[in-house]
């Protein structure tokens, strides 16, 4: 699959999972966004992943890594060390910076921009509230935050939509003959 249609995937996917009837089949239709693998290489695309100053590919691989990283350091399965007080800060990422910049202008609309500030920032003070628990020893209670049915793991697919819906308004804004 190119990236661009996984784009689209992820924007229909969740479409179908705000809409689905029960929690169950909601977690059902959105279970592949939990596998970073299932992101296709950008180079696979013949389309740009960076578009208004931001690579939204790496965006989106970078924020589905973060639940891996989390489950590795809650297991003890990884040396790294995570800081809940600057995990929790969404400004200390490549898209939380782009987002500090991100003031009009940009073709975007102002309600998606919002929504995916709101939801990024929710995304840092989920995985840093993952990191306090480990720390405290509550492991099976920071596991149990990244289950597929967890707040974390929807803000993540949340703040994947949001961007696969700017990518595309930004994408349509940038093609050859569009307004200026």
């Amino acid at each position: 699959m190119r990236w661009l249609d996984w784009l689209r995937k992820q924007v229909t996917a969740n479409d179908l999972e705000r809409e689905a009837p029960h929690p169950a089949a909601a977690t059902a239709s959105s279970a592949a966004e939990d596998d970073p693998s299932d992101l296709p290489a950008a180079e696979d695309s013949d389309v740009p992943s960076e578009l208004a100053g931001l690579d939204f590919y790496s965006a989106i691989a970078t924020h589905q890594r973060w639940k891996n990283r989390l489950k590795d350091v809650v297991r003890g399965q990884s040396q790294e060390a995570l800081d809940p007080a600057v995990v929790g800060r969404s400004d200390a990422c490549a898209l939380g910076q782009w987002l500090t910049t991100q003031e009009g202008g940009q073709h975007i609309s102002p309600e998606l921009m919002t929504r995916l500030k709101e939801e990024h920032a929710q995304f840092h003070k989920l995985a840093a509230e993952v990191i306090r628990l480990s720390d405290q020893g509550l492991h099976q209670q920071a596991l149990d935050a990244l289950r597929t049915d967890a707040p974390y793991n929807r803000c993540s697919h949340r703040v994947t939509k949001l961007l696969s819906q700017i990518y595309f308004e930004l994408s349509e804004f940038h093609k050859p003959g569009s307004r200026p």
